[in-house]
């Protein structure tokens, strides 16, 4: 940069800072003043940047996913971090309810628990207030409602001991494992209140007998009644008759008071007086007996009010939490990690002096995602998302309704539709691209950012979706603070940053005297009066909204203020602007980078990709000639920019085509990936299947083979046993034969039993002892013996010698 144009954007820079001061009253912010920490909780600047953002709508989003009174409304509110530690236990706990209920099946049921009217119970109880039936009953739901919460997630806590999601439960367990119910009210309440939270008559035998003697007189006065003419009814809590007006006026009684119309009158008989008293005595007893047993449910609450504070705020916490959850399941998000917000480095600082800047890779598209910062691939507007994802609600909900008409369904959204409709320039484009936003959902973008990039740069025309970037990636950053899932492709990395700040719209004040350029000034300054190295800066059209020259000079100055960090500058800034010369700075300063709407110059309309590394073009001359402008005009327009303006269009224009180049390359390479991927899948099913049928194949052979050995063994089997028979009876008849020439040998051989001996009878199976012993050796003589308590005759030739004995 030339020592002449450094002094112009250093008067600049002064200029700014002196005229902005001068329009809003702000002090300026002195280098000391630099080093000082700055607090961004609710302060001007943040707020309107949330708004800007339209937050708020976002949020409503997420609230569509919660489940009670007070979770909805926590969820319009949604925190939003400051650091990097608190960042990522948010993230820890949408993942862990997340894991809870998409993987483990878990239903979290918050259905009955009435925190609104519990979180004003404990509020009355607290100051010692007594609480009502509806209030006590509020109380004994939440209690419920937190018990059954707490099993589900101990259960699923349980049922991941073991792997490694226990230690990831643990966000959720840490809350509600020492969580008392409290089942002692609980019971209590249920015990004396109806379900309509009136107190019932067996709470105490105090309000039972109140209540008995109550109806005793109420019963008697009626009686009593019944006999005077005149229908029974009561007026200002005593009983009396109704009689119709005479002329005469009332009859003799007590007038309590007359019709609407003057037609009747409420007569209570003096007979009925006394009654009546006692009527109201016994009310006021009945009354005592029930504020009595209101005031001991209400002490047990108030025994036992941090516990029961406790599991409420456990009840409305897992609400919101599971609200982040199941709104990034219903856009398809990924939740973020999170680094330190880059500082600036020490390439910058020597492209600051003048040096020549590192080489470096393109901010995105070059596949090395470990270097990125800011890694958000396939980012889509969280609302336009939100407004797409509606939509096709609606309509498959009318298609099953057998409702038709594509054109009715759209004017219906545009006249229902609940997201709220900023009042700035910004969210004109959004409402051009309504119809097809609806039908399609948004475009997706890349924002892919190195550690080293401090600022980038996006240029390209109007309605080509600058703005809607800037939306886009803040909303993202927020979601992510926020510990709700962000609309991108995973992994998704962000810096830690301690606030968003913007200047986005084009807001002009005649009350306040100020134009689109004081505007912009004004929202600046509060930018950088709240602004440090931590902070996230977003800056449309900037420099717009005075004469060219110095609008770029002054947006030059303010971006080199910006990117040096420190009060009053930032941790990354994305600003858009139709200024072609801020482009410059990335070639004078490695902290910028440059960025681009694409334009469809064929179709004359913006595709609403955003190109890396590309200064964007106007294409007014080539949109007007598009349009039928005649082409002398054109070409004269184009003869006064000269030829340096020209070649610099060309050369934008062939980055563009490389770009688009690069891209479609890639894209390719991803298809082909994909495709081999799928090949690869289809293989390894193929190979699973061909093992799976082999297995079954061996596994019939196997199957086949046993029901023929069985087969054969069933064939087999009687085979077998007539075989076994016929051995044994062989076997049998063997051995008659050498037992029957055994005793023939000791017949021819003399041997007659002893009387007393034992011998061995084969008929009986069974050691006889002989008591009577044979007359000769003959086969057969006769030989008495005796087995038990019989005496068998038996012959010579039955018997047997045992063995090992002698005669």
């Amino acid at each position: 940069m030339s020592t002449l144009r450094q002094a112009i954007f250093k008067s600049y820079a002064t200029y700014f800072t002196a005229y902005t001061n001068q329009r809003t009253g702000r002090p300026v912010v002195t280098a000391a003043q630099l080093t000082e920490p700055v607090t961004h909780e609710d302060t001007p600047a943040v707020q309107a940047a949330l708004a800007t953002l339209s937050w708020p709508a976002l949020c409503e989003f997420v609230a569509r996913f919660a489940s009670t009174t007070l979770g909805r409304q926590a969820v319009l509110r949604l925190p939003l971090s400051e650091d990097q530690e608190h960042s990522e236990g948010l993230v820890k706990e949408t993942a862990a309810v997340d894991k809870l209920e998409s993987e483990y099946a878990v239903e979290l049921d918050f259905g009955g628990t009435s925190t609104s009217q519990a979180s004003g119970a404990l509020r009355r109880a607290s100051k010692g207030g007594m609480l009502v039936g509806s209030q006590l009953l509020a109380v004994a739901s939440t209690l419920i409602g937190a018990t059954r919460l707490q099993r589900s997630v101990m259960a699923a806590s349980s049922a991941a001991d073991g792997t490694g999601d226990y230690d990831f439960f643990a966000v959720l367990t840490q809350r509600f494992k020492e969580m008392q119910g409290h089942p002692q009210v609980v019971k209590a309440i249920s015990a004396c209140l109806s379900e309509g939270g009136e107190v019932q008559d067996s709470a105490s035998d105090e309000l039972r007998a109140a209540r008995g003697k109550l109806r005793g007189v109420e019963n008697r006065l009626k009686a009593l009644l019944k006999g005077h003419s005149g229908e029974v009814s009561e007026m200002s809590g005593r009983f009396c008759v109704v009689l119709p007006a005479s002329q005469q006026g009332p009859p003799k009684g007590i007038l309590l008071g007359t019709s609407p119309g003057g037609g009747a009158f409420y007569i209570e008989p003096p007979s009925a007086v006394a009654l009546n008293n006692e009527l109201a005595a016994a009310r006021g007893e009945a009354a005592a007996a029930e504020e009595n047993v209101l005031w001991q449910l209400t002490g047990q609450v108030i025994d036992n009010l941090e516990d029961i504070q406790r599991a409420l705020d456990n009840v409305v916490w897992l609400d919101v939490v599971a609200a982040r959850a199941r709104y990034g399941r219903w856009i398809g998000g990924s939740l973020p990690s999170f680094m330190p917000v880059p500082t600036a480095g020490k390439a910058s600082a020597k492209a600051r002096k003048g040096n020549k800047p590192p080489e470096r890779q393109p901010a995105a598209g070059t596949g090395e995602e470990e270097g990125f910062s800011i890694r958000l691939k396939q980012l889509r507007h969280p609302l336009l998302l939100g407004r797409h994802l509606l939509e096709k609600e609606k309509t498959a909900r009318e298609q099953r309704q057998g409702k038709n008409g594509a054109q009715l369904r759209r004017l219906s959204n545009r006249k229902q539709s609940t997201l709220p409709t900023p009042a700035n320039n910004g969210d004109k484009q959004e409402k051009k691209e309504d119809a097809a936003v609806l039908a399609n959902g948004p475009v997706a973008i890349d924002v892919c950012v190195r550690p080293e990039t401090r600022a980038v740069i996006i240029t390209g025309p109007n309605t080509g979706g600058k703005t809607a970037t800037l939306k886009a990636f803040g909303l993202a950053v927020l979601m992510g603070r926020a510990g709700v899932a962000i609309p991108a492709d995973p992994p998704v990395k962000l810096p830690a940053y301690s606030a968003v700040l913007a200047d986005i719209g084009d807001e002009q004040s005649l009350s306040a005297n100020l134009s689109t350029f004081s505007g912009h000034l004004k929202r600046i300054q509060a930018v950088r009066a709240a602004s440090d190295s931590r902070s996230l800066v977003l800056l449309d059209e900037v420099g717009t909204g005075t004469e060219p020259v110095e609008g770029s000079a002054l947006g030059v100055a303010l971006l080199e203020t910006l990117v040096k960090g420190g009060r009053g500058g930032a941790g990354f800034t994305m600003a858009t602007t139709h200024h072609s010369s801020l482009t410059s700075l990335k070639f004078e300063n490695s902290a910028f980078e440059n960025a681009s709407v694409e334009f469809d110059e064929h179709k004359l309309a913006p595709t609403y990709r955003l190109l890396w590394g590309v200064p964007g073009r106007s294409n007014a001359l080539n949109i007007a000639g598009g349009l039928g402008l005649d082409p002398t005009i054109i070409q004269a327009a184009r003869e006064s920019l000269g030829t340096n303006q020209a070649a610099v269009d060309s050369t934008i224009m062939e980055m563009e085509a490389f770009r688009r180049s690069i891209t479609d390359d890639k894209e390719a390479v991803q298809q082909l990936q994909q495709q081999l991927a799928t090949q690869r899948r289809k293989l390894a099913r193929s190979r699973q299947e061909l093992a799976k049928n082999k297995a079954g194949l061996e596994l019939r052979k196997a199957e086949a083979i046993a029901k023929a050995v069985q087969s054969a063994r069933q064939q087999l089997r009687p085979i077998l046993e007539q075989l076994k028979q016929e051995a044994a009876v062989r076997k049998e008849q063997e051995q008659k034969q050498e037992a029957a020439d055994q005793q023939k040998q000791l017949v021819k051989q003399g041997w007659r039993p002893a009387v007393g001996s034992s011998v061995y009878v084969p008929r009986l199976n069974a050691s006889v002892k002989v008591i009577k012993g044979p007359k000769s050796s003959s086969e057969t003589a006769d030989v008495v013996v005796r087995m038990g308590f019989m005496k068998i005759t038996v012959s010579m030739a039955e018997i047997r010698k045992p063995k090992g004995r002698g005669h």
